[in-house]
């Protein structure tokens, strides 16, 4: 049987600024669900209401528990950004 890889945690996660206000269950309006990345690829709308167009984009714009990946992600060299970019685009 081959390995699933959703590249998730589909835990729930602050989403600070980008939270949209609305409850779902136990989800507060800040609150979303990790969407998986495989396939996303495929994906020209990122972001839980499609505002982003690149990867970059939509590393740029988080926020809550997602500030320190984009400070971090802003850290890395130009390279190294296109290394994350190419290993997204292969899922």
């Amino acid at each position: 049987m081959p390995w699933f890889h959703p590249y998730s945690d589909f835990l729930l996660h602050d989403m600070g600024s980008l939270g949209d206000g609305i409850t779902q269950n136990r989800a507060t309006g800040w609150l979303m669900r990790t969407a998986p990345l495989r396939g996303v690829r495929k994906v020209t709308a990122l972001l839980h209401d499609g505002r982003a167009r690149t990867l970059d984009e939509a590393i740029r714009a988080q926020d809550g528990q997602g500030r320190r990946a984009r400070h971090r992600y802003l850290r890395l060299s130009g390279w190294e950004k296109d290394k994350l970019i190419a290993f997204r685009n292969s899922l």
